[in-house]
């Protein structure tokens, strides 16, 4: 199986039968998998709304896939606690 990153077209061998067993599904339901190398700067790479992060399997790797609704309602729970306290530091 050959993994391939959406940004730089770089790609990475993984044998068939250990992906089918514990990575096919995250990476079917991702929009986009990312490589982690120097020749990747994938920290400029926009993710879009609604979507997150994750570390993958394959070392650096990562992928971004959409958030559950849990998730997303954690980080805007998050961002407000975050807010809220940066408030109160200016008003002091």
């Amino acid at each position: 199986m050959q993994v391939k990153c959406s940004n730089c077209d770089f790609e990475q061998f993984v044998k068939e039968h250990k992906f089918d067993k514990e990575y096919r599904a995250d990476y079917e339901r991702a929009i986009l998998v990312l490589c982690g190398r120097n020749e990747c700067d994938t920290s400029q790479i926009k993710i879009p709304n609604g979507c997150i992060k994750e570390m993958m399997w394959l070392g650096s790797w990562s992928i971004v896939r959409e958030a559950t609704l849990e998730e997303y309602r954690s980080i805007k729970r998050a961002k407000m606690i975050r807010d809220t306290g940066v408030e109160q530091c200016l008003k002091q």
